[in-house]
């Protein structure tokens, strides 16, 4: 699985944000892209509809829908919306192609995160999300890595 992390540029600009993270330890599978209104992801639009999946709460999403012909074991890559919610859903709105992907919603999961204000408890940040999609796929040593960075990185104050 590859993980696509369409980032705010706001985001690249905080300490506290865990995207980076991510990239950094699990360099061969994540890319980070910083989103553009304007100028949309050619790499993103064009990854295939039917392993792709985008971190989204929608009506549709795969979780809520059983009718969707796409596990979340199974997918080749995964699209994370990296900024606050409200970032996100703007990123997600204004974002045509990405409506084009199953969406897939995570929850059921409290965070651990501590390090940012304001951070929803059943709202993952950007690096448990990645922690629980790679624990889904059975990537046992990339979740080991992943995982040990993010509880570092989440006690510095």
């Amino acid at each position: 699985m590859h993980i696509w992390l369409l980032t705010h540029s706001e985001e690249l600009k905080k300490a506290n944000g865990t995207g980076q993270l991510i990239c950094k330890h699990l360099p061969d599978h994540c890319s980070l892209i910083v989103w553009q209104r304007n100028e949309p992801s050619k790499v993103l639009a064009n990854l295939p509809q039917e392993s792709t999946l985008v971190i989204y709460p929608t009506a549709l999403s795969l979780e809520k829908n059983a009718n969707l012909n796409m596990s979340i074991e199974a997918v080749d890559h995964v699209i994370i919306l990296d900024g606050t919610w409200q970032q996100a859903r703007k990123m997600y709105n204004r974002t045509p192609y990405l409506h084009n992907y199953a969406t897939y919603e995570i929850t059921g999961q409290v965070s651990r995160y501590v390090r940012r204000k304001n951070q929803q408890k059943s709202g993952l940040c950007t690096a448990e999300t990645a922690i629980y999609l790679l624990q889904k796929q059975r990537l046992t040593d990339q979740v080991a890595l992943l995982e040990s960075a993010f509880e570092v990185f989440n006690t510095v104050v």
